[in-house]
């Protein structure tokens, strides 16, 4: 507080994060470029350096392997925006299409590579279990450069170079995203071509796109990308990126976290959910504007066409758990279900009963599945645990994606909940808010509102603070939007008072009948409609009855 000149309440936030330093305060706070660690802190920096140096200098024939999610997608167009000028006439990329191919590398599709003569295969995001494919690019003679940022099992494939935040302990960014990791690839190689610098910062909006995108937490070297990203996104000179927004009437404004995860992503994600995720990384590799608004256009109709078929399966899945009765500590089911969008549907049921949630999509005899989980159940451990059941998966402490065969269904369902009665007890099976600070009514202030602004971005690992205030006057109160599903509130006390929002609480109005005193939780937001304060509701309790 002294050194920096905080206020008591932001100086308490920062400690909520482990911000307990000056130093690492002023990190959090104003950090930039000039912060970001050495990119050859990591292990195997230097070996993939030199590699992908060597093969641009003498113009060998590349291949960059990816993801078919948005954290994948911009990790391929980073590499191939930055390094094209270089030898974009020998760099490809190849993307594996979720339905027909599933998550990782194929030797089909490395076959090709190596037949159209490829000498380097970089992969991004993806790679760190590939130890049958590294080793038939081996046994070409293939250099195979994996950057990956999912748990690394306890043998690494044969490799030239792997780069992967989680095998050095040391490193300050342990949960850098995928493309974050390619980020780092570039920015060594920047360090020995300094020319390329200016074409990677040039698109730092892919890296705070892709973070965002993947829900890794926006703290330490992450929250610097996605700073710095998202200022560069909103005078982006990325043409598809520009269309993209301008679908989502996004241009020209400042972007925020929120508008990444709920606009910009699912529509990139689109493509990858029910067909053929190059889609995607053609719009971010666009050059020309009018193709640029037209595979914008397609990609929202995509997304549209993802959510029916989300809602569709969602009213099926709570139809199966209704039938089942009550849910036990784990929840796992299987239907003829869009293996592009179970994970979706997962998370839904995961928020809504608050347990870990495993869907499956099955295909013939075999079930591709997602995963979603909540805290105190860490996924891809206790997937280990029933590793024998399982024929693959991968992932990390939330999400997670897995391959069985139906008739071992019945032996992992047993063995998981085995672990989930071992690991989670019934308190961590009840959703809690936690509020990081009570406030008086008074103290709702646009002072307030800008210094809690000074945190943003917001997301995982650094969640938008929720406060709370006791005994305020509930001064009105109507049900607004179709069907008055949110609910709009005037509160305060006698010398203030400001605007609350409740979204999906217009069900409560009925309730709040003869109630003139409330006790709220609630975020501080600017409301982008009319640019005034206004309260977000988290919670409220009536405090006492008229009368």
């Amino acid at each position: 507080m002294e050194e920096l000149g905080l206020s008591p309440l932001i100086a308490k936030l920062l400690v909520n994060r482990q911000i307990t330093t000056p130093e690492t305060a002023r990190v959090f706070l104003n950090g930039g470029k000039e912060d970001l660690p050495s990119p050859f802190l990591l292990n195997g920096m230097e070996e993939a350096v030199a590699l992908l140096g060597e093969s641009l200098r003498r113009k060998e024939k590349i291949l960059v392997y990816g993801d078919y999610d948005v954290d994948g997608l911009t990790s391929v167009a980073l590499l191939l925006r930055t390094l094209r000028r270089y030898n974009s006439g020998n760099i490809i990329y190849y993307l594996p299409k979720r339905l027909e191919d599933g998550y990782g590398l194929h030797l089909a599709a490395l076959k090709k590579a190596v037949n159209y003569g490829c000498t380097t295969v970089v992969t991004v995001d993806c790679g760190i279990s590939a130890h049958a494919e590294a080793d038939y690019l081996a046994e070409q003679g293939v250099k195979l450069i994996i950057t990956d940022h999912h748990e690394p099992g306890p043998n690494l494939p044969q490799a030239a170079a792997v780069l992967n935040p989680k095998l050095t302990t040391a490193y300050p960014g342990p949960e850098l995203a995928g493309v974050g990791v390619t980020f780092k690839l570039l920015q060594g190689l920047a360090q020995k071509w300094p020319e390329l610098a200016a074409d990677l910062w040039e698109n730092i909006d892919l890296v705070a796109l892709g973070t965002i995108a993947d829900v890794v937490p926006l703290l330490g070297e992450n929250r610097i990308l996605v700073k710095e990203g998202l200022k560069a996104l909103e005078k982006t000179s990325n043409i598809g990126l520009q269309a993209l927004m301008m679908q989502c009437g996004l241009w020209g404004k400042p972007v925020e976290s929120w508008q990444v995860s709920f606009d910009l992503a699912p529509r990139l994600n689109a493509c990858g959910r029910l067909g053929d995720p190059a889609l995607g990384l053609r719009l971010l590799l666009e050059v020309d504007p009018g193709r640029a608004r037209k595979e914008a256009r397609l990609l929202d109709e995509m997304n549209k066409k993802r959510q029916a078929v989300e809602e569709l399966e969602l009213t099926e899945a709570e139809q199966m758990l209704a039938a089942a009765g009550e849910p036990g500590k784990v929840i796992v089911l299987a239907g003829d279900w869009h293996p592009g969008v179970i994970g979706i549907v997962a998370s839904k049921l995961t928020e809504k009963y608050y347990r870990p949630t495993i869907l499956l999509s099955r295909e013939g005899e075999k079930a591709k599945g997602s995963a979603r989980s909540i805290p105190g159940f860490h996924l891809y451990r206790a997937l280990t645990e029933c590793a024998p059941y399982l024929t693959k998966f991968g992932g990390h402490e939330y999400a997670a994606g897995l391959e069985i065969e139906l008739s071992r269904l019945d032996d992992f369902k047993q063995a998981i909940s085995t672990v989930a009665e071992d690991w989670l007890t019934e308190e961590m099976l009840v959703p809690s808010l936690e509020v990081e600070e009570v406030i008086e009514v008074g103290e709702i202030t646009p002072e307030l509102l800008k210094e809690i602004q000074c945190l943003a971005p917001f997301g995982a690992g650094n969640p938008e603070p929720v406060l709370a205030c006791k005994n305020v006057d509930l001064f009105a109160y109507r049900g607004v939007g179709k069907d008055a599903k949110h609910l709009k509130l005037r509160v305060g006390s006698k010398e203030t008072s400001c605007e609350a929002i409740g979204f999906h609480y217009g069900p409560l109005a009925a309730q709040l009948e003869g109630i003139d005193q409330i006790d709220l939780a609630f975020c501080v937001t600017l409301n982008n409609w009319n640019n005034q304060m206004q309260l977000v509701l988290k919670d409220l309790q009536p405090v006492r009855e008229v009368g």
